[in-house]
């Protein structure tokens, strides 16, 4: 009987994927294990493996699609064996083979920008930087559509653009078509030029879905305390002169590990009508990348060292930046820190990553003037802190205490030798 392959559970807070790229075709065969597609979802990419081996009778989901848990994706069984939908929504869905230029229509709501070719993930990057309609776009190599073809396509439509600008002749009675065409310049500029959209690729809109949650469902409060950095400041560049490579982001998470241990209920979340504290703690490192925010998770950072900490840190933010995260990189966490002091920002509010119960917001030092111990003036490198919470399981007391002995934690930092 042939084996269905379905969209699996991905983890917390993740119902839907989208299929960036198949590495089968219809008719392939593939061994259990094998990679199939190229899946991404909100926190990271995917690959979606064969659960049995045998032969790839039929692809129901087309690249650039988004699929939701328990969504069809494939089909897998034995040589010779034949497969056909059963129920009239799978009927509607056009098997498609990602080797050929031929396809049958799936519903038009879905197709609007698909291709009929495959399509490399930084293709689809470049288009959506380049506002490019992929559709329109045809492959060099007629199989895939490569950065290249995206590129030369955005050059050859503004070429077009530029054409429709040349003046005709000077002759008198060229005066009204050349009025015409100037008309029609003046568009194609205003629409290359003065106007773009670039559609939200998944990993912006999901995360832009649940941040709308959070303000909405998460009732939530937010207090700020200053920081004299001077200490910690001092401990890195320390730490750069005894040629240790030690980030200033890896301290700050081996200090709020150190310091959550101690304040539970910012290391918790509200369900079921009630609280859950976790024993150990699991930092979520807001990071940006080009196809939007993503949460790479440090485990247990109550328990490694500073050089594991920073070792850690530096392969998930490269993988992150590469869209190379796993899932098991990027889930449990327990909180969240998001800092933007390299940013130069100085002091902002985030929001709460439901369902956690808090996140720091770390700024950018600033030199900033306050009373020195001789009773006179002292310039200071003060960095501020915001812990945003909720509600539901802290308040303004417990929030203001995590905060305190964070200040104070930062303030007599220093490395082991």
């Amino acid at each position: 009987m042939p084996t269905e392959v379905k969209l699996p559970h991905l983890g917390e807070s993740i119902d839907s994927a989208v299929v960036v790229a198949w590495h089968r075709s219809t008719g392939d065969a593939v061994k259990r294990g094998d990679e199939l597609a190229d899946l991404e979802t909100d926190k990271a990419t995917l690959s979606l493996e064969a659960p049995k081996s045998g032969v790839l009778l039929a692809i129901v989901a087309y690249e650039g699609q988004t699929v939701y848990i328990g969504d069809l994706l494939a089909v897998i069984g034995r040589d010779g064996e034949t497969w056909s939908s059963s129920s009239q929504a799978q009927q509607e869905s056009a098997e498609i083979d990602p080797k050929t230029e031929t396809t049958a229509p799936a519903p038009a709501q879905k197709r609007a920008s698909a291709s009929r070719y495959k399509i490399s993930p930084l293709a689809r990057r470049k288009a959506k930087d380049l506002g490019v309609d992929l559709a329109a776009v045809r492959p060099a190599d007629g199989v895939k559509v490569s950065s290249a073809d995206v590129e030369a396509f955005a050059a050859a439509s503004a070429s077009s653009a530029d054409k429709l600008a040349q003046p005709l002749g000077g002759s008198e009675e060229n005066d009204h078509a050349r009025a015409i065409y100037q008309s029609r310049a003046a568009s194609a500029a205003g629409s290359l030029i003065n106007k773009r959209r670039i559609e939200l690729s998944h990993a912006k809109r999901l995360t832009g879905q649940r941040m709308l949650h959070s303000a909405q469902s998460v009732p939530q409060f937010s207090l700020t305390i200053d920081a004299d950095a001077g200490q910690l400041l001092a401990a890195h560049s320390a730490a750069k002169a005894a040629a240790r490579d030690l980030s200033l982001s890896a301290m700050l998470i081996q200090i709020t590990a150190k310091t959550l241990v101690e304040h539970g209920l910012l290391n918790a979340r509200f369900e079921d009508e009630g609280i859950t504290i976790f024993e150990s703690v699991h930092i979520g490192v807001a990071t940006a990348t080009r196809d939007g925010l993503r949460v790479p998770v440090i485990r247990d950072a109550e328990k490694l060292s500073l050089e594991q900490i920073n070792r850690s840190l530096g392969e998930l933010t490269g993988k992150a930046r590469e869209n190379r995260l796993q899932l098991a990189d990027v889930s449990d966490a327990t909180f969240t820190i998001s800092n933007l002091g390299m940013t130069g920002i100085t002091q902002f509010t985030p929001l709460v990553n439901p369902p956690q119960s808090a996140i720091l917001g770390v700024a950018a030092p600033r030199p900033l003037f306050t009373p020195g111990a001789d009773g006179g003036l002292a310039l200071s490198r003060q960095m501020a802190l915001t812990a945003a919470c909720d509600h539901r399981v802290l308040d303004g007391a417990d929030a203001a205490a995590f905060l305190r002995d964070l200040k104070a934690e930062i303030e007599s930092f220093h490395t082991d030798p």
